[in-house]
């Protein structure tokens, strides 16, 4: 828990961004002008700043705007003594979520989805409400495999398979915001192509298709009424149909056309009597 950190940001422009860091109880990290580390409250614009920066290899290195130290460590203590970039700034990101996740493209605004007949995975899904739209993340030296709910891995030949290997491990880069990105390690980037966006391995993807928001797989309900009947759906609005034929329904009202980074839509239920 206390390696957790929400990143905070003020100002991101392609491979770098300024963020503060927060604690999960609510304190920030503040670095001083001598180079010691503090967590408290930022006293001034600047305080606690820390200009980001995204590496190639999926690094990322932290410069305090302040004092234009880098944030390191020496397995124990962690402080921000120097200037000169080295490769003991290199910090390596993990997503601080549940193992159990949904995939959302914010490009093709779906989710991906395992198909167990075809062996293949789709960006198709417009909503995650069905299970194979869930994947374990497994974490491994330094790597991620992605196994479906009927068991089977993702693998480098955009393919299925059933045992976890070196052709199933995906490389991670982390943004901000839950966005990653999933690569083989040797330039091929996970991403959805052709009509169908067929979730494979490629090498020239196009306007952030590589990216991806990971988000929390989502728990769905049934609702019934004390009559027994179940809640549904029908052309934006729920109903509940009763045994004497009367139909009580909620008009559902989106707040937002597409679901947040959170995964969840924000909806508003206006009761209607007798329609």
């Amino acid at each position: 828990m206390l390696q957790t950190w929400e990143v905070l940001v003020s100002n991101e422009h392609d491979t770098q961004a300024v963020v503060r860091l927060r604690s999960l109880k609510g304190l920030y990290l503040l670095c001083e002008a001598d180079g010691t580390l503090c967590y408290g409250r930022p006293r001034t614009s600047h305080h606690g700043c820390f200009l980001l920066r995204f590496h190639r290899n999926g690094k990322w290195t932290l410069q305090c705007i302040i004092s234009s130290r880098y944030l390191e460590s020496d397995g124990e203590d962690v402080f921000c003594n120097s200037r000169v970039l080295s490769a003991y700034h290199m910090w390596t990101p993990r997503p601080a979520l549940h193992a159990h996740v949904v995939l959302y493209s914010p490009l093709n605004r779906c989710y991906a989805r395992a198909d167990p007949t075809t062996g293949r995975v789709w960006v198709d899904a417009p909503v995650p409400c069905l299970e194979e739209c869930g994947f374990l993340l497994h974490y491994q030296d330094g790597c991620y495999h992605l196994e479906t709910s009927t068991h089977s891995f993702l693998s480098h030949i955009d393919r299925l398979v059933s045992q976890p290997s070196t052709q199933t491990a995906f490389h991670m880069q982390v943004r901000p915001g839950g966005l990653v990105a999933l690569s083989d390690g040797e330039g091929g980037m996970l991403y959805a192509q052709g009509p169908r966006l067929l979730l494979a391995l490629g090498s020239n993807p196009h306007r952030g298709e590589e990216w991806f928001i990971l988000q929390h797989c989502p728990t769905w309900v049934s609702l019934r009424s004390k009559t027994r009947k179940f809640l549904s759906i029908v052309y934006g609005k729920c109903w509940v149909q009763h045994s004497h034929g009367r139909r009580e329904g909620w008009l559902l009202k989106k707040e937002k056309c597409v679901w947040d980074q959170r995964g969840f839509w924000n909806l508003f239920l206006r009761k209607i009597l007798g329609s």
